[in-house]
């Protein structure tokens, strides 16, 4: 399958680099030499030009292209080059010539989420765009859930109330550490299951339970419900303060993801205080349909102010949360909130690098908004099989997936063991509704029998996607 991705970015990079990694046709193209020269690592065909011209999607293979991916730093050359796309295909093979030939799908990354607001099945009419990305909730949802347990490396969702969790163990671990997995599970009540270890000179494994966990070991789990996480967080040796059940919570920055932020938190229960040194940007959230919330605060003011942050008793607040525009900016406030005393602190970062440099610190969890994009412009990429598609940034090579079981799959009425033998792959959870209409999560077993219905939530190796994706289509 030949998928072009028009910008060569972190984000156009990224997506190539997983999608060859599955063995797919990857054509690159950027105007920016610097990116053009980063992008030659992939080993993908690299092309420079400009997007936005017909030439250069004539010379990437826009007419055997299955996919194609807007990924600049533009919001409007996103789209005007996606509608191009659509439009350079259907002159080179018009459909009433060639009836068969594959549809193209189109995907935009989005900055600006106000900019297609409320758009949905219109957006793909006038713009050109069938899919829109803009991570900004994605990004919110990982982090929230990352705060609940913040000494966790990773928290990445899986859909439902499935989660990946990644922890490294201590040495303070009591059950884990110096124990086979096979032991721990019999120690710790609820300990859920390890699908890959990461120890430092070797490469990522996928353990069994004869497997010795060593203190510094990284493991990753899949887990159900987010009451886990403490549980994976104790087993490996960390000690965290308990998460309040009505939080205060301090934002920094009413931008468009802050006041998002603020109406996620004001839903749960939580007391929000959004504090901006712009005040147009302050009057713009009063203002607002959260604005005259009786547990919202809206503060005007000098976020370098280290009385004022006394004054509003910054450190008795639960969680502080940095959404300013620039990266830097955002890592300084939320190490000062944690110099002042917040326990919990946060921030949504642009570089993925940066995100990772911040966690490993340990001073405050961070979610990358390029890495989110990625993960999300993948899961479209591979909508042939509708459900969550997952990368490990620390464990590139192992992919999280899950796919639907739907009337007249042909995998309908197999156990998991016969499923699992198709592939390389492991099925760690199916969801499935129960007698009462909910939605459930159990642990795969290996007679458990697939219904109409069930979700399946998979492990499998990069390389082997297209052959998993093969195998879960039908």
């Amino acid at each position: 399958m030949r998928i072009i991705i028009g910008g060569a970015g972190e984000v156009g990079r990224g997506v190539a680099r997983a999608l060859y990694d599955e063995g797919q046709d990857v054509v690159l193209i950027d105007t920016d030499p610097t990116a053009i020269k980063e992008a030659q690592s992939i080993d993908a065909f690299v092309l420079m030009g400009d997007v936005s011209r017909r030439d250069a999607l004539k010379e990437a293979g826009i007419r055997d292209a299955h996919v194609y991916i807007a990924a600049t730093g533009s919001d409007e050359r996103n789209m005007l080059s996606c509608a191009l796309a659509r439009d350079l295909l259907e002159e080179e093979l018009p459909l009433e010539k060639y009836p068969n030939r594959q549809p193209l799908l189109t995907i935009a990354r989005i900055h600006d989420g106000d900019l297609i607001a409320d758009e949905e099945d219109r957006l793909s009419r006038w713009s050109g765009v069938d899919v829109a990305i803009c991570p900004h909730q994605a990004s919110i949802d990982r982090l929230t859930a990352g705060l609940k347990s913040s000494s966790l490396s990773e928290v990445l969702p899986l859909g439902g109330d499935a989660w990946i969790l990644e922890v490294e163990v201590t040495n303070e671990s009591e059950n884990l550490a110096n124990f086979t997995l096979g032991q721990a599970e019999e120690n710790i009540d609820g300990l859920p299951k390890a699908f890959t270890l990461c120890r430092k000179g070797q490469r990522a494994f996928v353990p069994d339970e004869h497997t010795v966990v060593s203190p510094g070991d990284r493991l990753v789990f899949a887990t159900i419900g987010e009451h886990t996480f403490k549980r994976v967080s104790k087993a490996a040796g960390h000690v965290e303060p308990p998460y309040p059940e009505v939080p205060r919570v301090a934002i920094f920055g009413a931008t468009q993801l802050g006041r998002q932020l603020a109406m996620k938190y004001l839903k749960e229960g939580a007391w929000v205080t959004v504090l901006d040194d712009r005040l147009e940007a302050a009057n713009e959230l009063v203002g607002s349909s959260i604005g005259a919330h009786k547990r919202l605060d809206v503060i005007h003011c000098n976020l370098g102010d280290l009385d004022l942050m006394r004054e509003i008793e910054l450190a008795e607040h639960d969680i502080a949360i940095a959404t300013l525009g620039d990266d830097n900016d955002n890592i300084a406030i939320a190490m000062r909130a944690a110099d002042i005393g917040v326990e919990r602190t946060g921030l949504i970062l642009d570089d993925s690098a940066l995100a990772r440099v911040v966690r490993r610190i340990g001073l405050t969890y961070a979610v990358s908004e390029r890495r989110v994009a990625i993960d999300s412009i993948l899961m479209q990429v591979h909508r042939r099989v509708p459900g969550h598609y997952q990368l490990m940034p620390s464990v590139p090579e192992i992919v999280a997936m899950s796919a639907t079981i739907f009337d007249g799959h042909s995998r309908l009425g197999q156990t998991i063991e016969k499923i699992e033998r198709k592939g390389s792959f492991r099925i760690a959870f199916v969801e499935r509704e129960n007698a009462e209409g909910s939605r459930m999560m159990f642990r795969s077993k290996s007679d458990m029998t697939v219904k109409v219905g069930d979700r399946l939530i998979l492990f499998a190796q990069a390389d082997d996607v297209a052959t998993v994706e093969k195998i879960l289509e039908r």
